[in-house]
């Protein structure tokens, strides 16, 4: 199911033209079938995470580090909007097994804790490809080739 989720982003991107992230989270918002709510936080400064994905029951909420820099943006919740497509909060074993030690944290908490040092596992890779297929999708569709510097900076 995830590769069929995944697929029909990209399948969407291509048909759509998007040219910004924004078209991109509401897409991924429809093939998910729940809503991604996306979040400037000012306590993702002081951490040593750039954002992270809280699943709730009705909608994924996807946190980022304040910035000022567009390019920065547009990659953090690429790589989030990759954690969500391809549900990695559902195959996440330490997860289950943290909420299984300690069930009254909650479940944004979890996620949390786990994202700090754990950027060289499989999870990590798979969403930063993402993040990367995503940035070449909206380069694609720009109108101008100076464009170009709003997805890479």
């Amino acid at each position: 199911m995830t590769d069929a989720l995944v697929e029909a982003f990209w399948a969407r991107g291509a048909a759509e033209g998007w040219s910004d992230v924004d078209q991109a989270v509401a897409a991924a918002a429809d093939v998910v079938g729940k809503p991604i709510v996306v979040r400037e936080e000012s306590f993702l400064a002081a951490e040593p995470v750039c954002g992270f994905v809280a699943t709730l029951e009705h909608a994924h909420l996807v946190m980022i580090s304040p910035t000022t820099s567009p390019t920065f943006r547009s990659f953090v919740i690429g790589h989030e909007l990759g954690h969500v497509l391809h549900r990695h909060q559902e195959h996440a074993p330490q997860s289950a097994y943290i909420r299984d030690v300690i069930p009254d944290l909650p479940e944004y908490k979890v996620e949390r804790a786990l994202a700090r040092g754990m950027f060289s596992n499989t999870y990590e890779h798979e969403a930063e490809v993402f993040a990367d297929r995503l940035a070449t999708v909206i380069r694609q569709h720009r109108g101008r080739p100076s464009a170009f510097r709003g997805v890479f900076g």
